[in-house]
């Protein structure tokens, strides 16, 4: 498992609006679908984003310009996973106002491109 910090951007712009610490099987790539599932929400309904850019921090050892004869490996500080807002087949109410309102003020939200009902969260209720 490799530890994550998936950082949801402000509508619109690149400013962190929160971020959530995950433990993943592998580190998303730049483009793939996300859903976050938190316990005030019914399942499957939550949270849906795309990944846009992957920020790894590494460490090194090294203090010169070039590897010493002595190789001496770096590693993994922390890797932050910057995301945009989406909407998504099981997007929750609350989430799908926040993205419908940033659409009618003429913002771009970007949709899941998958094919699959989709349900809305208060259809259930």
């Amino acid at each position: 498992m490799v530890r994550v910090t998936i950082v949801v951007r402000e509508v619109g712009r690149l400013k962190p609006d929160y971020s959530l610490g995950f433990d993943l099987p592998e580190v998303p790539g730049i483009g793939d679908y996300l859903s976050i599932h938190r316990p005030d929400k019914p399942d499957p309904f939550g949270e849906d984003l795309i990944v846009r850019k992957v920020w790894w921090r590494l460490d090194h050892p090294e203090t010169n310009g070039f590897a010493s004869s002595d190789e001496r490996i770096g590693s993994v500080r922390e890797i932050f996973v910057e995301c945009d807002v989406a909407l998504g087949p099981y997007s929750s109410d609350d989430w799908r106002r926040l993205a419908e309102g940033a659409k009618s003020r003429g913002l771009e939200i970007e949709e899941f491109e998958i094919a699959r009902l989709s349900l809305r969260e208060s259809d259930l209720k």
